[in-house]
């Protein structure tokens, strides 16, 4: 909320709740929560590689209590940074939520994000091969929320983890990684899943940030 209130004039990363919401009021056509939400399952069916699906129960429970993220649909329409009618973004929001995906579909998804928006499995381009460096820098830079610096600094990979306990790792023009343990930490992120990943990392000696020597002539 303080980051609406101190940065009203753009919207917030997509990447946190408010900007996943304002996000998905930008989802076309307007005014049609139907079509709409057909579109971001084809979207996340494309990148993964097969469709996740909608856990009913998860739904209702959090349809039930999220007065927060209520406020803040709200909050951004006071602001202008909501595209649509606030509270059917936040129920598309919340659908996604809710969504069911496992370690391999989530590991498919980063590998499309680090092939250039190709998926490795289907051959399919799912999105213009320059966003992918964009998408990249954002999940680099605000994917572990407060803990990002620490995880990008131990594990060398850039990657988006959520309070379901996974985690999806991105190597630009490697490979896509994932994981999966409920237990989390003070700011959300899977304990195992992260341990697991860098275990990976440093034992392919693989990280984002290694120099390679190259001569210009």
């Amino acid at each position: 909320i303080m980051a609406i209130l101190l940065e009203n004039d753009h919207p917030s990363t997509p990447l946190v709740n408010a900007g996943a919401i304002s996000a998905n009021s930008m989802v076309q056509p307007v005014g049609n929560s139907d079509a709409k939400w057909k579109a971001i399952v084809d979207n996340m069916t494309e990148l993964c590689g097969s469709t996740p699906q909608l856990i009913d129960e998860l739904y209702r429970s959090e349809s039930a209590t999220n007065f927060n993220n209520r406020s803040i649909a709200w909050l951004l329409k006071n602001y202008n940074r909501i595209y649509d009618d606030p509270d059917m973004s936040l129920d598309l929001y919340t659908r996604q939520c809710s969504m069911g995906i496992t370690a391999e579909q989530l590991s498919i998804c980063g590998a499309t994000i680090a092939n250039e928006g190709l998926n490795p499995n289907t051959n399919k381009q799912v999105f213009d091969k320059a966003l992918s460096p964009k998408i990249t820098s954002m999940i680099a830079t605000v994917g572990f929320y407060q803990h990002t610096g620490d995880w990008l600094y131990t594990s060398g990979i850039p990657a988006k983890t959520g309070v379901g306990g996974g985690v999806m790792g991105v190597m630009p023009g490697v490979m896509g990684i994932a994981a999966f343990a409920p237990p989390l930490d003070d700011a959300g992120n899977s304990v195992k899943a992260q341990l697991a990943i860098k275990h990976i990392m440093n034992k392919l000696g693989m990280n984002v940030f290694n120099g390679h020597r190259i001569h210009v002539q």
